[in-house]
């Protein structure tokens, strides 16, 4: 029946083809283009004929026609159904391929485990088990599949894959860590499982006992990087720098030309020591130039040290790799800016396309191109980008917002995200935005509808449930309900900084002075922020402590001069803004 199958495969691929043949293939044609491509290599397989059941020629036939369409879900039903009566490998790896495209997990892993039913020995059938297994959240059965590829075809990557599973209940992670002991692995590979305990130990934050398993693992292999970078990562996690830096020198010493190591040893000493860090950088682009990941990083190290000139060919370097691309060309960016080169500013940030300074680079576009040539110039452009990028819409209307505030076009701003909320309703970042805008207009009737729409989404969100109280205190007399309201935050997240002040400035506006004087300093102390300092300094003022307030008041100025929230208030209260 095997053979069978794979000559009615052969006619109806030919089938397929010709159907096809005259219509462009899409990206998403991918599943139809592997079934033709395949069609030549089974054409020249000697197979016997014999009479062909007529149900598996017309599922066949069926689930061929559906391919050629798209029709997924119909091809999916004809092939894995011939799947389970042919028994036939290239149905079974079609259907699984399938089945992995339209994520049905279910007869994903029946297709996974016929073809490894029929095919113990194979690799590709073991691997697909695990793949299948492992998107599945069954890490316990996947680790059976692990441990034979790596006993058979040393595949350690593949347990290293297992070790990745998210355990989600202490019970899942107790079942693992017994069945890792039980796995049936040859003498010389047994000590490898210390290795993958510490690997589950370390993501699950278990960090000294990861420490204690890998360092029984490099008592069996001493010289392991994998083991010795393990170990680095480890003791650093746990603040032992020192000790990091000393497990990689000893290792350098066995092996000098140990990249990962050199590497690894390069970043941790960056954090000590640039001049140190550059030196093992510079040994490591020695031994390979166009290691573009290295020149990335060396090029962060000498824009660290305001070395433009030095860090400009080594970003241009790693922009010829993708990946790296985006980061190199936004730092290249930056660079251009603050030489005030603006032309070449505005074509590297434009050549940032993903990542995580896309939008800081459209940002930095859009404040340039409205700086040297125009503001409509520079919405136009961030509207372009939306059309383009309509999954950064969000984000991009807030940056075309934040665009007009800085030109003191409050209400520009206010609308454009009233127009981004019509498209994105309950939008919990426009929400915000527009609450934060609207508030800075005294309009807190529209800033506490917004607030009150997103404690909707999540009444027990510490930011949101602050921002309403002191937004209500600032600009109200409901200075009770504004209490009730930041209490609740205080209680949610106690040891935030803002959330504290808040707490101190409410009770003040209560008449708590004494109260509200404790929690402003110990917000103070937490962090020395000039609105902090100016509630503080205020509450001592009215305290009747003048020569304390104009010490922190003071000391504000000195750091961040003319800072408006002290001026306004020092001004507001008869205290002389001349710092001494």
């Amino acid at each position: 029946m095997k053979s069978n199958s794979k000559f009615i495969i052969v006619l109806l691929i030919s089938f397929l083809a010709s159907c096809v043949s005259q219509l462009p293939l899409s990206d998403n044609d991918s599943l139809v283009r592997e079934a033709i491509e395949s069609s030549a290599a089974l054409e020249k397989a000697d197979l016997p004929l014999s009479k062909i059941p007529s149900e598996t020629l017309y599922d066949l036939l069926v689930g061929d026609v559906a391919l050629s369409r798209s029709q997924f879900d119909t091809a999916l039903i004809k092939y894995a159904r011939q799947a389970r009566v042919t028994e036939d490998k290239e149905v079974i790896q079609l259907a699984l391929r399938i089945a992995e495209h339209l994520k049905d997990q279910t007869i994903r892993l029946e297709m996974s485990l016929l073809w490894l039913d029929m095919a113990p020995d194979d690799p590709q059938a073991r691997r697909a088990a695990l793949d299948t297994l492992m998107d599945s959240d069954n890490a316990l059965e996947a680790l059976s599949h692990a441990s034979w590829l790596y006993q058979h075809r040393d595949d350690l990557d593949a347990l290293i894959f297992v070790s990745t599973a998210p355990l989600e209940s202490p019970q899942s992670f107790a079942l693992i860590m017994d069945r890792l002991t039980t796995l049936s692995l040859s003498e010389d590979k047994t000590a490898t499982i210390k290795f993958i305990q510490a690997l589950f130990y370390q993501k699950h934050s278990q960090t000294i006992k990861a420490e204690i398993k890998v360092r029984e693992f490099l008592v069996h292999k001493r010289q392991d990087q994998r083991g010795l970078l393990l170990l680095a990562q480890l003791l650093h996690q746990q603040k032992k720098k020192n000790e990091a830096i000393e497990v990689l020198e000893e290792a350098l010493k066995d092996d000098p030309s140990a990249h990962k190591l050199r590497l690894q040893y390069a970043r941790f000493l960056a954090v000590e020591s640039v001049e140190e860090a550059i030196v093992q950088f510079n040994l490591l682009q020695a031994s390979d130039p166009q290691d573009q990941e290295v020149n990335f990083l060396l090029g962060l190290l000498r824009l660290s040290q305001n070395k433009l000139d030095l860090a400009i060919p080594l970003f241009q370097q790693a922009s010829t790799t993708p990946n790296l691309r985006a980061n190199a060309q936004y730092h290249l960016g930056t660079i251009a800016e603050r030489q005030k080169r603006v032309v070449d500013a505005i074509n590297h940030y434009t050549q940032v396309r993903f990542g995580r300074n896309y939008i800081v680079a459209a940002s930095r576009v859009s404040m340039l191109i409205a700086a040297h040539r125009n503001i409509d110039e520079a919405r136009q452009y961030l509207q372009r980008l939306r059309f383009r990028q309509p999954q950064q819409a969000v984000s991009l209307l807030q940056v075309e917002s934040n665009l007009l505030i800085s030109i003191e076009q409050p209400a520009q701003a206010l609308q454009i995200l009233s127009v981004g909320l019509d498209t994105f309703p309950n939008d919990p970042e426009l929400l915000y935005a527009r609450s934060m805008v609207a508030e800075k207009q005294n309009n807190f009737a529209l800033a506490e509808s917004d607030l009150r729409a997103l404690l909707a989404l999540d009444e027990n969100n510490a930011t949101i449930l602050n921002a309403l109280g002191y937004t209500m205190a600032l600009h109200t007399d409901r200075q009770q309900e504004a209490y009730d309201l930041i209490i609740r935050a205080h209680t949610l997240s106690p040891d935030s900084p803002s959330i504290i002040d808040s707490l101190g400035w409410v009770l003040f506006k209560l008449g708590r002075s004494q109260e509200a004087l404790n929690y402003l300093n110990q917000a103070y102390s937490m962090v020395p922020d000039p609105e902090i300092a100016a509630h503080l300094g205020e509450v001592y003022w009215v305290l009747g402590n003048n020569i304390r307030a104009m010490e922190v008041w003071s000391k504000t100025l000195e750091q961040r001069p003319n800072h408006s929230a002290v001026v306004k208030t020092m001004v507001r209260l008869g205290a002389s803004v001349a710092v001494p």
